[in-house]
């Protein structure tokens, strides 16, 4: 008896060693599993980061972008108000200039050229000459408007062929985002 008992001892410990050793393995396997499934999910989660960052972005952009286009839209009709009211001014200071020219015709016709008289026409050139040189000013407003209204219309277009490639660059991304996330899902089924 003394003799079976060191041999099932020892078949007892093989038996332990054994059963040791494939716990051992089958853990290991357990958190190598382990460790692949969250190297997965946190790639999957650094991904959904960036595409949330991404979208985030291209909001802000795009939310920039319009913003720009409103403010021009409104800055371009202050503009074109403005040049209506310098053209209305202009075409009143012509109006004017054409009385002070009759004026002054009509007292230089005047026969009676007394020294009186003569301060009158003074008076007169004097007026016509700043009446000219107002509407003068006022044509080169009306050109520094009408450049600027032009400046103005130049970058509206621009911000909308902008906005236009934003739309179509997002819509793009997105049909790309899609594709790659029905690719993955195929091949998760593959997998399985």
């Amino acid at each position: 008896m003394s003799c079976k008992t060191p041999i099932s001892a020892i078949n007892m410990r093989t038996r332990l060693a054994l059963i040791a050793l494939l716990l051992l393995s089958y853990i290991s396997n357990a958190q190598t599993s382990f460790q692949r499934q969250m190297q997965a999910s946190n790639a999957m989660v650094r991904q959904q980061n960036q595409m949330f960052l991404l979208q985030q972005q291209q909001q802000r952009t795009m939310s920039n972008m319009m913003h720009s286009i409103q403010s021009t839209e409104g800055k371009l009709a202050n503009e074109e108000k403005k040049l209506q009211k310098l053209q209305t001014k202009v075409t009143e200071q012509e109006a004017d200039l054409k009385l002070k020219q009759d004026e002054l015709a009509a007292l230089e016709k005047n026969p009676n050229n007394t020294p009186d008289a003569q301060k009158e026409i003074e008076k007169a050139k004097k007026k016509i000459a700043k009446s000219e040189g107002k509407i003068t000013d006022s044509k080169q407003d009306i050109v520094k408007v009408s450049n600027k209204i032009e400046d103005l219309k130049k970058k509206l277009e621009d911000d909308k062929i902008k906005k236009e490639e934003l739309v179509k660059k997002h819509e793009e991304e997105k049909r790309l985002k899609e594709e790659e996330k029905a690719k993955k899902e195929q091949e998760k089924l593959q997998n399985k």
